[in-house]
């Protein structure tokens, strides 16, 4: 196409809205010239706002719904004075209040399609109907032409004023208004972008987010349902390319979203509808009788604002604080309150901190330091079975826990519900951030177990916070040494440990031992190798030592010491604890055992080479000798 080639038929005289007339000196103008001067600039304002604005409303145009007050059981609906732009870019001015009655209407509807009024309704008489507005136009102010005498009344007469005016009516639809939509969910999708650093690899970023936004195109027809609604995915992009990355967006946004969204902004369509939604008005007209149009009765209705568009204006825009990352405080979400009762059971008090309360949906995992889960049922306390701020966490039977021990409990986003059904993700969408949260939006809170070697069945006698008492174990055997081997370079031996001497059995076991041997003739260490654990019996362990003063005959002396420190023992449900931790906790008294230089001493006689020997017990006394003293 050339610069010189007409876009418009000079035959058919079709005015064009990118048209404006040259005037010239002697140039005749006619009836075209002045409509096509109108166009132009009717046009350019038109799209102005489309393109750059949007549409809505700008000034007034409230919504209210009262009781009439001359006795019926109806409503008044009163749109106030103000401007709006409609969806075709067209401004409207209302200069006075303009009202309805609902039972009018109803009944015009009624009249109009019979059943309507109840095919709208819930079933139990309650039902939405939309107040929208548009601009309009009429023609006014008719001024004569001359005619022929014959000619009849449209022919001596025509309208000389075009009158701006508007329409403002209920409906039991809203208006689909797409563009709006569309820009609120990129408003949306935007205030999900978190700029940082460096970016998480597990959360999408640069790729995952310009996909979203080429997205909304295909979400324009939705309607508004989803965009109040939080998504829980959060988009984190590199500082380094935040400005890239920002520009990317809305070159997407102009280039291949707005073009798809109706009305279209260059020409709309004719089909398409250019109104606005002024409010919502939910209403009852009863659910017996029935709504009848001969004795309409509105029993009750109220307005909404909820999903009307507004138009700022560039003055307040300016004004607005440029908005500044603040940084949210994170907040603990709940607080573990271990519980015995006086039968020995065992059982947590999950105190949430939400501003309303929640639903707990259980099973919740307990964790404990050794690693151990444990699944733990779920009530709440209080008058609702359902929501409450405190929730007892028990464990399943046969669990037992020791005191002192390390616990972990886990709250996964969905099995959280905060007030009117918000997930923990959701709920952090709202500005909400909490402690101890993970990469996947679960939060982890922490205890510390009160109670010893307590069973996991819910007593139902009142919970105390003394722990059950232990009877103390006095002058119990720690270890049982006995030879295994010696050759003139080395002596063997197996170490039975005794850890949990109460009962016929306990599965008590020394997981890491830590073992030092010295000679007790002379109080030289002797060098501990081989520490090896006998894979059926866990607590007996074999361990070779050089022979004490080298080569010197036999029988041998050995004093074994074995510090708390780095000792650690294991239980099959409770996970691991230190030495020192499990005799305070169990209340044994080991005999060997010297709290002041934290350790267990032994002593072993070895005999002569082929020479039976019986297994040695500790001795409870000091560990040292008269030349030097063993740490």
């Amino acid at each position: 196409m050339t610069a010189t080639e007409p876009c418009v038929s000079l035959t058919t005289g079709t005015l064009s809205p990118d048209q404006r007339v040259n005037y010239a000196y002697g140039m005749v103008l006619g009836l075209d010239e002045f409509l096509q001067e109108q166009l132009y600039h009717q046009e350019k304002d038109y799209r102005h706002r489309r393109v750059l604005h949007g549409y809505g409303t700008s000034y007034g145009l409230k919504v209210c719904a009262e009781p009439t007050t001359d006795g019926t059981r109806d409503y008044t609906v009163t749109v106030s004075p103000g401007v709006g732009i409609d969806q075709w870019g067209r401004e409207f001015v209302i200069r006075d209040a303009q009202c309805v009655r609902l039972g009018s209407w109803l009944v015009a509807q009624d009249q109009a399609h019979p059943g309507i009024v109840q095919q709208h309704g819930d079933g139990s008489g309650d039902t939405t109907v939309y107040v929208v507005a548009s601009y309009a136009s009429c023609l006014d102010n008719l001024v004569p032409l001359p005619g022929r005498p014959c000619s009849s009344g449209e022919q001596t007469q025509v309208a000389s004023r075009i009158r701006d005016s508007w329409n403002v009516d209920l409906r039991w639809e809203p208006p689909p208004m797409p563009r709006w939509d569309s820009d609120r969910r990129l408003g949306r999708l935007l205030g999900s972008v978190e700029v940082v650093d460096e970016p998480d690899p597990n959360l999408p970023g640069d790729t995952a987010l310009l996909d979203a936004v080429r997205a909304l195109a295909g979400k324009a027809q939705d309607g508004p349902g989803d965009i109040d609604q939080p998504s829980g995915v959060i988009y984190q992009i590199s500082k380094r390319w935040a400005l890239r990355t920002w520009d990317q967006i809305f070159a997407i946004w102009v280039t291949e979203v707005r073009p798809q969204l109706e009305p279209d902004l260059i020409a709309p369509a004719e089909s398409s509808d250019p109104a606005i939604l002024l409010g919502s008005i939910q209403l009852s007209t009863g659910v017996w009788p029935p709504f009848d149009p001969n004795n309409p009765v509105v029993q009750f209705a109220e307005v909404f604002d909820q999903g009307r568009p507004c138009v700022l204006n560039t003055q307040l825009i300016q004004e607005l604080p440029s908005p500044e990352a603040k940084a949210v405080e994170p907040i603990e979400l709940v607080t573990l309150v271990p519980n015995l009762s006086t039968a020995g059971a065992f059982t947590i008090d999950a105190w949430f901190h939400a501003t309303y309360p929640v639903n707990l949906i259980g099973p919740v995992p307990v964790v404990t330091e050794a690693g151990a889960t444990w699944s733990f049922s779920v009530v709440a306390k209080g008058g609702s079975p359902d929501f409450s701020n405190v929730w007892t966490l028990t464990p399943p039977p046969g669990a037992k826990f020791t005191n002192g021990q390390q616990l972990s409990a886990r709250f996964e986003s969905d099995s959280v519900i905060i007030g009117a059904g918000y997930t923990l993700d959701q709920w952090r969408d709202h500005g909400s951030r909490f402690l101890n949260t993970t990469e996947t939006g679960a939060v982890l809170a922490y205890a510390t177990a009160a109670a010893p070697a307590s069973t996991g069945t819910l007593a139902e006698a009142s919970l105390s916070s003394a722990p059950v008492a232990v009877t103390p174990v006095a002058g119990a055997e720690f270890v049982t040494i006995s030879d295994t081997g010696a050759t003139d370079q080395q002596l063997s031996f197996e170490l039975w440990f005794h850890p949990g001497p109460r009962g016929a059995r306990d599965d008590m076991t020394v997981e890491t031992p830590q073992v030092r041997a010295f000679d007790e003739i002379t109080g030289d260490p002797l060098t501990v190798t081989g520490l090896t654990q006998d894979p059926l019996l866990g607590n007996a362990w074999t361990v070779t030592t050089d022979v004490p003063g080298g080569k010197r005959p036999f029988p041998a002396y050995v004093r074994f010491v074995f510090p708390a420190e780095g000792f650690v023992l294991a239980d099959a449900t409770s996970g691991t604890t230190g030495l020192a931790d499990w005799i305070d906790s169990a209340a044994i008294g080991f005999v060997g055992w010297d709290q002041g230089e934290s350790s267990i001493v032994a002593f072993h006689r070895v005999a002569t080479p082929g020479t039976k020997a019986a297994g040695t017990k500790a001795v409870a006394r000091k560990a040292t000798t008269g030349r030097s003293r063993t740490r």
